[in-house]
């Protein structure tokens, strides 16, 4: 009788800790993070969707590499800042993204790596014509600095992007 009761009670107690995995693994893959990391992108997308550009960078680093899905590196906060600034007055003007964050990895302390997927509607070619709906990945690496959370690198992919030389976006 008492093995069955010990053998019931670490069975319940295993599946307890798989209940809590399987939760923490779910709250990262597939859902908004809710740590200081995930807050920054949740911000970089509410400065999107906001069209401004300075609430957008907010959590950028003043020396971020920021390379876009064009492979093109800005080497700082005022520059990706300046750049989105003109790009919301333009062909970003009507667009609307939306982030989810799939993992958050810390790599050492004070230093994650977050993966986020995204999808843009709204955005426009340079050439004017419609672009109703991209998609696409973008990996921060985040440093823990006096400030808060902040990217240091970025780099960003376009699931729908053509090669270079062909009708290009």
């Amino acid at each position: 009788m008492k093995t069955r009761v010990a053998k019931s009670a670490s069975i319940t107690m295993l599946s307890l800790v798989a209940c809590l995995a399987l939760a923490k693994a779910t709250a990262v893959a597939g859902r908004p993070a809710t740590s200081a990391s995930g807050a920054e992108v949740a911000g970089i997308s509410a400065g999107w969707n906001n069209h401004d550009a300075h609430a957008m960078c907010a959590s950028l680093a003043d020396d971020v590499l920021w390379v876009n899905w064009r492979g093109e590196p800005q080497q700082s906060r005022r520059e990706v800042e300046d750049l989105h600034a003109m790009l919301f007055a333009g062909i970003y003007a009507n667009t609307h993204r939306t982030d989810v964050v799939k993992s958050i990895r810390t790599l050492a302390p004070g230093v994650v790596s977050v993966d986020d997927y995204w999808s843009m509607t709204g955005a426009k070619t340079r050439d004017g014509a419609d672009w109703p709906y991209r998609e696409g990945y973008v990996n921060y690496l985040m440093a823990k600095r006096k400030a808060g959370w902040v990217v240091i690198v970025s780099h960003t992919a376009d699931f729908n992007a053509k090669a270079p030389g062909t009708h290009e976006k």
